[in-house]
């Protein structure tokens, strides 16, 4: 609302010629023709636009003959005063300026013509507002393919309602849901309102109203950008509203279905947007204007599916009567007519390639068509009773949901992979999440459940009926309380681990310290052994040559000792007897014969002397050569017997050890096995302590958020 035009007149306006009771401004909050508008035109503009004048074809006397316009067209456009010429010329912003000649009107007056224009130029209090989608630019120079660039849009925080905008006695029937392409996000319709949850956490975001009604299409834009949420009130009218993901802002909405839209698709270039709905007709129209720029009357029922292609050249749609049909997506003209099934199309689903269109049905069929010749490539029974929703997965897999209560997953030959537990009730809706990990379905009683796309297991279930913020703020805080107590129970555990790890850490350490010092202490016991061998062996073998050689000396010395002895008795003999000679001839000198014998014998001992000095000589070096001989002997000897006597005690030393190695390796490794363990107990508490601690910051988080949107809105001061 302009709360302007409230300020620039007084509190009550009087409307001169008016015909009318006088109409105090600041209660005009809502303008109407009948009470606000034919006063003013009465006053200013009838005598030259009335029933009795049209000057440019324009009369101004009825709500219906203003709608009418004049010679250049219409004079009114619903939501822009700036494109309206009965504003523009009577505020003197156009030529002709009206009143052509007069005082422009009253800006109070202007006020209140602007501000009906803006908001919808309703016709009486009873009429409806109808305002025509602005202009939007969010059509896309180029078209990508697989994941964009930068983080996958997901909604910000404070940005969506926190509370929903229906709260009904019971989940309804899930008659939409679609998953984001690149982020995990699952949007779910319902009555007025599509929830938003996060898919890898369960997080709700938050809600989009949607006032048209009932819910019966939900489609991202293949960039994820943009969420289109489609529907309406049977037999009345249908709306496709756009709406961008992080913001929950309305970027435009469309439709002039006078029946609710049962199925709706945005242009991977976000130029279009194409609805089907049982008029029969699929309507496509401009995101630029909200222009109508196709109608394709081709189906012969409702038309109850529609897809562009992943590359936006095509279009895809289907309807009641099991009819389906590929159209060239900027033309409209008829690409392919798809024939076989025999019932209702109740989804359809493009590969990210673009080449394959699988249809599902309700004769219980999945069929695949390729696009190069619109032939049929593969055709089976999904589920017994019909088969509702299909989704081509980025992997080139396929989930399927029927009125069997099963989901299902395929490849692309129709071979099963996966079968997931039944639903409660039918299955409507399949999804599967950006990263292909999960499957979510929802069925006729409101359930959504997910489950792993790897072993098929439950792993969330997503409440398509959630209560209050307040309600939820409620339940959270029992959820934190909750997760404090178990918080404190993780980390109770994470301590005792540690210090169990610790406890297994040290005795593994003196385990090893000791297996270590037994090791080292065998290791030099063995060296020792064989160093204390090697020396005795090499003493051996000395001593066996010392007592060579004390054998080869000892004949040689004791020849020569006696032989030393020998002459030593000889000289002594021929001593006495020179000297018994010399003593006799001194006696006799004249004895020539005793002189002659005294000379020989001089002669004779003086050779015996020889000799035995001779034999002396010999005796004492031969006795030498026995000496060292026996010398080396005797030290070789002795290193033999200390190196025997080592090898001896490390012998026993190396026998006390051995037994003592397996043992302390036993220990060793029983006491790593604890410390293992212990380390992996830590390991895991300490997981569980840190998702505790996520859990509890999330849970937090979803409090204070909660808190937020619950808190009461200020209220300002009197001034």
């Amino acid at each position: 609302m302009n709360r302007w035009v409230f300020n620039i007149v007084g509190v009550v306006v009087a409307l001169g010629s008016f015909t009318g009771p006088a109409r105090v401004l600041a209660d005009a909050q809502n303008p109407t023709y009948d009470d606000d508008i034919l006063p003013i035109a009465k006053q200013y503009c009838i005598n030259c636009h009335g029933n009795d004048k049209q000057k440019g074809d324009l009369n101004l006397a009825t709500y219906a003959a203003m709608n009418q316009g004049g010679s250049s067209g219409a004079v009114v456009v619903p939501g822009n005063p700036a494109k309206s010429r009965l504003y523009t010329l009577a505020a003197h912003l156009e030529e002709p300026k009206m009143p052509p000649s007069g005082n422009k009107i009253p800006d109070d007056k202007l006020a209140i013509l602007k501000l009906w224009i803006e908001q919808g130029a309703r016709a009486n209090a009873t009429s409806k507002v109808v305002l025509p989608p602005k202009n939007t630019d969010i059509g896309l120079k180029s078209i990508v393919k697989g994941r964009p660039e930068g983080p996958p849009p997901l909604p910000q925080l404070g940005q969506l309602k926190l509370d929903p905008i229906v709260r009904a006695r019971r989940p309804g029937a899930i008659l939409a849901m679609a998953t984001s392409p690149w982020a995990p996000l699952v949007a779910i319709g319902g009555q007025k309102q599509v929830i938003l949850y996060n898919t890898d956490t369960g997080e709700l975001f938050g809600f989009l109203p949607f006032e048209h009604g009932q819910i019966h299409s939900l489609k991202f834009s293949r960039n994820a950008q943009l969420l289109l949420v489609a529907g309406g009130r049977g037999g009345q009218a249908g709306k496709a509203v756009l709406y961008k993901v992080q913001t929950g802002e309305k970027v435009l909405e469309v439709g002039l279905e006078n029946d609710a839209i049962l199925a709706a698709d945005i242009s991977a270039d976000q130029t279009q947007i194409a609805v089907g709905s049982p008029s029969k007709i699929v309507r496509v129209y401009s995101t630029a204007d909200g222009s109508v720029l196709h109608e394709i009357k081709k189906h012969t029922d409702w038309v109850t599916a529609v897809e562009f292609s992943p590359d936006g050249v095509l279009l895809a749609t289907g309807d009641r009567n099991g009819g389906v049909w590929v159209w060239e997506a900027y033309t409209g003209r008829e690409f392919f007519a798809l024939r076989g099934h025999t019932a209702m199309i109740t989804d359809l689903s493009w590969r990210d390639d673009s080449n394959v269109l699988a249809t599902a049905s309700e004769d219980a069929s999945v069929r695949l068509w390729e696009m190069e010749n619109g032939t049929l490539l593969k055709n089976w029974n999904a589920h017994p009773g019909g088969t509702t929703s299909i989704h081509f997965t980025h992997d080139g897999r396929l989930a399927t949901t029927g009125r069997d209560k099963i989901t299902k997953l395929w490849d692309q030959n129709g071979t099963l992979q996966k079968t997931f537990e039944a639903l409660p009730d039918l299955g409507l809706q399949v999804a599967v999440t950006h990263d292909n990990a999960r499957v979510i379905a929802g069925d006729w009683s409101g359930t959504v459940k997910a489950w792993t796309t790897a072993d098929a297991k439950a792993v969330a279930n997503f409440d398509a009926n959630p209560p209050s913020a307040a309600e939820r703020l409620k339940q959270a805080e029992a959820v934190v309380a909750a997760l404090q107590t178990k918080l404190t129970s993780a980390q109770t555990a994470y301590d005792a681990a540690v210090q169990k790890a610790k406890t297994a850490s040290d005795a593994h350490n003196a385990a090893v310290a000791k297996a270590n010092k037994i090791t080292a202490d065998l290791a030099s016991a063995q060296k020792m052994v064989t160093d204390a061998t090697a020396t005795a062996t090499a003493a051996q073998t000395q001593m066996n040559a010392a007592k060579t050689a004390v054998d080869q000396a000892t004949p040689p010395a004791q020849a020569a000792a006696a032989k030393a002895v020998a002459w030593e008795v000889l000289v002594n003999a021929e001593n006495l007897a020179a000297k018994t000679l010399a003593e006799a001839s001194a006696k006799a000198p004249d004895n020539t014969e005793l002189a002659t014998l005294a000379k020989k014998k001089a002669e004779v001992l003086a050779a015996a002397t020889a000799e035995w000095d001779k034999a002396k000589k010999t005796a004492t070096e031969t006795a030498a050569t026995l000496k060292t001989a026996q010398d080396q002997f005797a030290l070789h000897s002795k290193t033999h017997a200390e190196a025997m006597a080592q090898v001896a005690a490390y012998q026993k030393k190396v026998a006390e050890l051995m037994p003592m190695v397996k043992p302390a390796t036993d220990a060793v490794a029983a006491t790593k096995t604890a410390l293992d363990a212990a380390n992996a107990e830590v390991a895991s508490t300490k997981a569980t302590l840190d998702a505790a601690n996520a859990e509890l910051a999330t849970a937090k988080a979803t409090v204070e958020k909660l808190k937020n949107a619950t808190a009461p809105a200020s209220m300002p001061m009197p001034k």
